[in-house]
């Protein structure tokens, strides 16, 4: 006879257990304590076993019948209920070890720094690489533990590095993931991205005919640009030294055309001249990073005091600012042209009249004289020729012949780079006798007998 809920609240409890039988091996056990379970005996591979099937009433009659049939479905199909029972608990247990693992593994920060981000990796996607390349493989529920993340994101995370090679998946339901090497998958991204670059590469044909056709539509290159803005003259600045192929001259007066953290290093095979003037060297911590530009193979000499700031690179693009004193003035891009050359010029000019620095293995800074330009003879010659004494006179006065006289002062001539004797006349009293352009009263004359006697 089948059980109803009210023969079950009508049930006494006795001195000992009884059984109230519902068939097919199903009863409610009645214990002399009060608690009531439900339990289930079957037979398997010979064997009598008991199942518990729960308590009543928190396991009602029905939801016991159902837990009933569904065993004896497992019996039919020849396995014992018992013992799967066992091994899902089993499982659950070890679920419940690995939920644990997760979660400590989702509150730790991460240990690694970034490294993949240049092959198109972004953070979350690393952080699941790493977390499998830690774990060895792990399910998309796993995953998600770890990062904290909902399922379906994680799972579009997984998606997304398994179609970038880093992950693979298993055949079986659910899917393991697995990382891939990292000397592969990184590799192989690498190779993608030299690919994507190469690419890139093979547009500049395209681009440079675009701005061929741009300057045939104008009359001529603006050759002089004005650039109004600091920021975009620190980044033409920056690209200027990215780009550069063989050399780069400085004029380097305080304040800086551009700060020292923003400068690069020295690029390989290019030569760096830079000609600074006393006022920028006695900033402070300047002879520091002097010296260690030098020790890089930047060549650096001085001078008392410099016109203009100025950069120029590969005889192509200067910058001059407007205002040497107004760290944030305009400043003139100039292009290649007459103007450009006769900048590097002035450059080359002072470049041989600046005086080398040196440093002695204390680390203390000193100049080094610049070799003679001519001989002490040679050198008599300049205070006759500048006050206007003709060649007899000035052999006279030397003590010369002809044939030397000619002959020092074709050298000086070569070293003023002038062409006639009037010429070499100005340029020895401009450097020689400033005396004379200060507005002395003494004559030539005078000027003469004093550097003579």
């Amino acid at each position: 006879m089948l059980l109803t809920e009210q023969a079950i609240k009508k049930a006494k409890v006795a001195s000992k257990p009884r059984r109230l039988a519902d068939g097919k091996g199903l009863y409610l056990l009645l214990n002399s304590n009060g608690s009531r379970w439900w339990r289930l005996d079957y037979q398997h591979a010979g064997k009598r076993k008991t199942l518990s099937m729960g308590t009543y009433p928190y396991t009602g009659l029905n939801e016991a019948r159902e837990k009933r049939d569904e065993a004896h479905k497992l019996l039919a199909a020849g396995i014992d209920p018992g013992e799967q029972r066992k091994a899902a608990k089993m499982e659950r247990m070890r679920n419940s070890s690995r939920v644990k693992e997760l979660a400590s593994f989702a509150v730790q920060a991460p240990t690694w720094a970034r490294s993949l981000e240049g092959v198109g990796i972004n953070d979350m996607e690393e952080r699941a690489y790493h977390l499998l390349l830690t774990h060895r493989m792990a399910t998309g529920e796993d995953v998600a533990h770890m990062l904290s993340l909902p399922s379906r994101k994680a799972q579009r995370l997984l998606d997304s590095i398994e179609a970038k090679g880093l992950v693979f998946h298993s055949p079986e339901k659910p899917r393991r993931y697995i990382a891939a090497p990292p000397k592969l998958a990184v590799e192989a991204l690498i190779s993608q991205r030299q690919a994507v670059l190469e690419r890139v590469r093979l547009t500049i044909p395209e681009l440079v005919k675009e701005v061929a056709k741009a300057a045939d539509s104008q009359e001529h290159e603006q050759l002089v640009e004005l650039i109004t803005s600091r920021p975009a003259l620190n980044q033409i600045v920056t690209q200027l030294r990215q780009t550069v192929q063989n050399e780069i001259m400085v004029f380097q007066r305080a304040p800086m055309l551009v700060p020292r953290e923003s400068q690069h290093e020295k690029p390989q095979g290019v030569r760096v001249r830079t000609i600074s003037d006393a006022g920028f060297l006695a900033l402070p911590g300047v002879l520091g990073r002097v010296r260690t530009d030098m020790e890089a193979g930047e060549e650096v000499r001085v001078v008392p005091t410099l016109p203009i700031k100025m950069l120029v690179v590969d005889r192509r693009i200067g910058i001059v600012p407007l205002n040497v004193e107004d760290p944030e003035c305009m400043a003139l891009m100039v292009r290649s042209s007459s103007l450009l050359d006769a900048l590097c010029a002035l450059f080359e000019l002072s470049w041989e009249r600046a005086t080398p620095v040196m440093f002695t293995r204390a680390g203390h800074w000193k100049t080094q004289p610049s070799a003679p330009r001519f001989t002490n003879a040679t050198e008599q010659l300049i205070p006759l020729l500048a006050a206007g004494l003709n060649d007899k006179a000035i052999a006279l006065e030397a003590g010369i012949s002809a044939v030397t006289l000619s002959r020092r002062v074709a050298e000086l001539m070569k070293s003023f780079s002038t062409r006639t004797r009037f010429q070499l006349g100005w340029r020895a009293a401009i450097e020689t006798l400033p005396e004379l352009l200060n507005g002395s009263d003494a004559s030539a004359k005078d000027v003469t007998l004093r550097r003579t006697k």
